[in-house]
């Protein structure tokens, strides 16, 4: 995600990767709603459902009065308002494939076997190229020296980044040990094609279901098992994890036999392995994400990790890298301030916080099988929905955030506009051709900002008036921060999501103006300036639906100053887009006349180099 982003933003990269390929089967495999809506914009989206299967309820199973296993409920698996109402079952090959070929097209491509084992940094030798990364190459045997501008640690629980950077992570929780796979089964279970929660006198399991008719399921390994594992390797099992050759024998005789005493009575007989592993995780979250230098970045598992019961690791970690990534382009192009890059840690930090948080409630839960039916589960449970979806998550009070909203909007609304939040979608008519889109297929991932104005019927009042004076006046939020860039002529071209490339590239900012006017009713080219320019930005939203959904009136009206990645940062009246321009003048930074958007951040030395490993 992390390479991928920056490439679609025009800055230079290299990526390793330790394997010689990359992964084939299992890993993680749950993309939840909130990954799906970034994908859809990163065009990835239709291809992993190819290849998927969609999880839309959740069972939950356990012993009645007389200790039989029976279904105690059976729920949605998300219940937040998305386009997208399941768990994309997608295992991480799929998706590594997806990402691989997408960086190809582009003209990058993966280095592997490739290896980083140091780096320094020195801003006062090179200020341009302060870091230096050590990079092996396992095909040469060769160290090589790489210069680069930042670096980012994506590189799991056992991150090498971070042991250099001197960073640690605070355990929460003890040591969980799983035994995961990947398995074809001859069964009647009822809910094998549902996400199945299954609590037994003999223990605890989660089946998933993958694409055809195979499932995936999780163990909790006792103890006892654990020891037993750990005795089978040679040499014995050596912390912290390193690459060791598991005894996948015995792993599967152990899930095999735990599964059975779960599931009994229910016939559970392993008929094929496609994938098996031990998995063990210490809940866990890095002190900083950042190193003192400010130039390298942890994401993902190398600054969080998480139990694997509700499917959030890769998740969280590619939202770590699309909340970063955008920033870092904006700071390489010298349109922003690097202070911030300091809202990353905050925002990112804070999420993961909170899921720690959930994970320990959880946790919790699920090693007492006697509260399955208990008021607390179905709590925590019914809590946990917006947040595991990825659709509640709220960026708190910040540089990017103002959580005071000057203008008036519907608290009891679908989903209202809220500060730190994301934008939910909405389907609108586009004005000048009567096209129905929904507006994910028209905010692809490509750096910019976002300003959203709700019209409602106000486009024939003063207040609109005003907003479209100030609007094309030299106080523009649109133009402020590119006067010296040749972005007035013309009209700007229609982007989608399923376009490649990027076709207002000097732009930081795009305009929407959504209305609830009949559209056939007004011409373009009869709205005031800069209206017209943003002909293939103009939409009737019919009925209102839109506006409603969010909690706006179709009487008042309301601006939103959205972020690359899709949160809403500002929320206000139609008559305080000063408001935008004064929220946007706390990180942005006016461009000079030989500012160049699409900079090359890559220097070519006696070795290779970057402006991102």
């Amino acid at each position: 995600m992390a390479a991928l982003t920056l490439i679609r933003y025009g800055v230079d990269v290299r990526i390793i990767d330790k394997r010689p390929t990359r992964i084939q089967f299992g890993h993680a495999s749950g993309l939840q709603p909130r990954m799906q809506e970034i994908l859809h914009t990163l065009n990835l989206h239709n291809a992993l459902v190819a290849q998927g299967n969609r999880m839309s309820e959740t069972a939950f199973w356990g012993p009645d009065a007389s200790g039989r296993l029976s279904r105690c409920t059976v729920g949605p698996e998300v219940t937040s308002p998305t386009p997208f109402p399941h768990v994309l079952v997608a295992d991480q090959g799929c998706t590594e494939r997806a990402f691989d070929d997408e960086i190809q097209t582009r003209g990058h491509k993966v280095c592997r076997p490739m290896e980083l084992v140091h780096y320094t940094h020195d801003s006062v030798s090179d200020p341009h190229w302060p870091v230096t990364a050590y990079v092996r190459n396992y095909n040469s045997g060769a160290i090589e020296v790489w210069h680069t501008k930042y670096l980012i640690g994506a590189d799991g629980a056992e991150s090498i980044v971070r042991h250099i950077a001197g960073l640690y992570r605070q355990p929460n929780g003890g040591e969980e040990v799983w035994a995961v796979a990947d398995v074809f089964a001859d069964t009647e279970f009822p809910d094998i094609r549902r996400r199945s929660a299954v609590w037994s006198t003999n223990g605890a399991c989660m089946l998933i279901p993958n694409k055809d008719s195979g499932f995936r399921v999780y163990v909790q390994l006792q103890a006892k098992h654990v020891n037993l594992l750990d005795a089978s390797i040679p040499g014995g099992f050596v912390k912290p994890s390193v690459v060791l050759p598991e005894n996948t024998t015995l792993l599967f005789e152990l899930l095999q036999t735990c599964l059975r005493e779960v599931m009994a009575p229910f016939r559970m007989d392993i008929t094929r392995v496609a994938w098996i592993s031990r998995y063990r995780v210490s809940p866990g979250i890095a002190d900083h994400f950042v190193d003192s230098s400010q130039r390298t970045y942890l994401v993902g598992d190398a600054c969080h990790t998480e139990s694997p019961k509700a499917g959030q690791s890769m998740n969280l970690g590619m939202m770590d890298s699309f909340n970063l990534t955008w920033k870092l382009a904006l700071v390489l192009k010298g349109m922003a301030k690097v202070s911030l890059l300091d809202s990353y840690q905050a925002e990112r930090r804070h999420i993961a916080n909170q899921f720690i948080e959930f994970d320990i409630k959880f946790a919790h839960i699920w090693l007492q099988k006697e509260a399955l039916g208990s008021p607390e589960f179905y709590m925590v449970w019914k809590q946990s929905h917006g947040f595991i979806s990825g659709c509640a998550h709220r960026y708190p009070e910040g540089l990017l955030t103002r959580s005071s909203v000057r203008a008036r909007i519907n608290q009891s609304a679908r989903e209202p506009l809220t500060p730190g939040k994301r934008l939910y979608t909405m389907t609108l008519t586009r004005h000048m051709d009567g096209t129905v889109v929904d507006l994910l297929e028209d905010m692809p991932s490509h750096g910019r900002f976002h300003l959203f104005i709700f019209a409602g019927r106000l486009m024939t009042f003063a207040v609109f008036k005003a907003l479209a004076n100030f609007l094309g006046s030299s106080e523009s939020p649109l133009t402020y921060f590119s006067k010296n860039m040749d972005t007035s002529s013309g009209f700007f071209h229609p982007e989608a999501v399923k376009q490649g490339q990027a076709s207002n590239c000097p732009r930081y900012i795009d305009l929407f103006l959504i209305h609830t006017a009949n559209h056939l009713e007004i011409e373009l080219s009869k709205l005031p300036k800069p209206f017209p320019q943003w002909g293939s930005r103009v939409y009737e939203d019919v009925g209102g639906v839109g506006h409603a959904a969010h909690g706006v009136s179709e009487k008042d009206g309301a601006l939103a100053l959205v972020r690359p990645d899709g949160y809403i940062s500002v929320v206000t009246n139609l008559d305080n887009a000063r408001g935008i321009l004064d929220s946007l003048k706390d990180f942005m930074l006016e461009t000079s006349s030989d500012f160049e958007f699409f900079d090359p951040g890559f220097q070519d030395s006696s070795s290779l180099g970057g402006s991102m490993v």
